[in-house]
């Protein structure tokens, strides 16, 4: 089985690093033997994504589908997924990405999976979330402090301010930095501590065959 993935993403750090991301979670996290094709994202402006009246998020989601038929057509084997991630900044994730994976499945023809995750604030909250392998890694300090509720602060502001602690001149940039750390990261603490992030660990889960029943156990002759 392959599973052929199309992105819709809004931002410079998802396109330049969620390739990466979401092969570590497919090999390291979920020890996935299957084989997996990320398709390059299709990008748009949030606001543009997520407005009342759906329609920009219709017409990319359908672009995205559209891609993922002409890319698996010719494998037996391919099972496809139309990936919708965005950052959810003010927003309640559990609350807002319902909605608009409501409006994304009315534009895709049937048989076309669809799944939203909104990452919560923003994408840069699950680096921080699995900040316990970064220290010293791209300019940031050694040690390097932890934080309790990673899904609460800014993520990109944290990371530019562990950077600057380190080099005043030196700032966080998304399209550079963020592949890096998305690369080293420690997925199992992110996943235990950034529950949008472990939502985006149970979609890529669902996703994988499921395994057979195992035999039952003989049980020993009686006398």
């Amino acid at each position: 089985m392959t599973l052929y993935i199309a992105p819709v993403v809004e931002g410079h750090t998802e396109r330049g690093c969620l390739e990466r991301l979401l092969w570590r979670v497919w090999n390291e996290l979920l020890t996935s033997s299957e084989r997996l094709h990320v398709l390059e994202p299709f990008r748009g402006h949030r606001d543009s994504l997520t407005q009342s009246d759906g329609k920009v998020l219709a017409g990319t989601v359908l672009k995205a589908a559209l891609k993922l038929r002409a890319a698996s057509q010719k494998d037996p084997n391919a099972q496809i997924l139309v990936l919708i991630l965005l950052d959810a900044e003010s927003d309640c994730p559990a609350a807002f990405a319902p909605r608009l994976s409501e409006v994304a499945k009315k534009s895709v023809p049937d048989g076309i999976p669809i799944a939203c995750v909104l990452a919560k604030r923003m994408l840069e909250n699950w680096i921080v979330a699995g900040s316990s392998t970064l220290a010293g890694v791209n300019g940031l300090p050694n040690p390097l402090p932890s934080h309790d509720d990673p899904e609460s602060c800014g993520g990109a502001g944290w990371l530019d301010g562990q950077l600057r602690s380190v080099n005043k001149t030196r700032k966080y940039t998304k399209t550079a930095d963020a592949k890096v750390f998305v690369g080293a990261m420690d997925l199992k603490r992110c996943r235990d501590t950034a529950p949008s992030f472990d939502k985006l660990c149970r979609e890529l889960e669902s996703r994988l065959p499921s395994l057979p029943p195992s035999e039952e156990t003989a049980l020993p002759p009686t006398n």
